[in-house]
């Protein structure tokens, strides 16, 4: 599974979830472990480095994507390894609460039983997209991923995304021509 794929999943729990994510300090829905609008916050980096850069002086996108990285490599070997990996995963979304409908009815035991699976469903997918994300990103297989390393899958990755979203462009304009091209012909009623 590449980052892209990362961005999908991550998507996708969060939308199914309806959980904003990430804190207050979060006010876009993070697409993924290297989301651009997580990455691009540079309020967010600031607040999590502050001490550790300057955070006066903007930053350019690259100084950001390094930074991010950094901000989530919490041993500083310059690697992330799994667990760093899920504890950014983690960061972005954190388990989400429930409904008042979902709780009604329910003991205290049963809601904390509930929360436990959900808790356990979260981390099973959490394992499986890390594994996915060092068996694709990970390039010469030492079960770390390199600043390099996930460097070139995001811009691999961006690339992808912003082919699919131009393809989804031109569907989109395409199917609108079909359907002003149908509306335009005269309705035929067969007499």
């Amino acid at each position: 599974m590449t980052i892209l794929r990362v961005f999908v999943v991550l998507n996708v729990v969060v939308l199914t979830s309806g959980h904003a994510g990430h804190g207050s300090h979060q006010t876009q829905q993070p697409q993924s472990f290297g989301d651009p609008n997580v990455i691009g916050d540079q309020e967010h980096l600031k607040q999590h480095m502050k001490g550790q850069i300057n955070t006066e002086k903007p930053m350019t996108p690259a100084e950001m994507e390094f930074h991010y990285f950094r901000l989530h490599d919490t041993n500083n070997d310059t690697l992330l390894d799994g667990l760093e990996i899920l504890k950014a995963l983690s960061h972005m979304i954190p388990p989400m609460d429930f409904a008042p409908h979902e709780m009604n009815g329910k003991t205290a035991v049963e809601i904390e039983g509930m929360k436990n699976q959900r808790i356990r469903e979260m981390m099973g997918n959490y394992v499986q997209i890390i594994d996915n994300v060092l068996l694709s990103d990970d390039q010469n297989k030492d079960g770390y991923l390199s600043y390099p390393e996930y460097s070139v899958a995001r811009r691999r990755d961006a690339q992808r995304m912003k082919e699919m979203h131009e393809k989804m462009l031109r569907d989109a304009n395409l199917a609108k021509e079909e359907m002003l091209s149908k509306q335009q012909q005269p309705y035929n009623t067969g007499l």
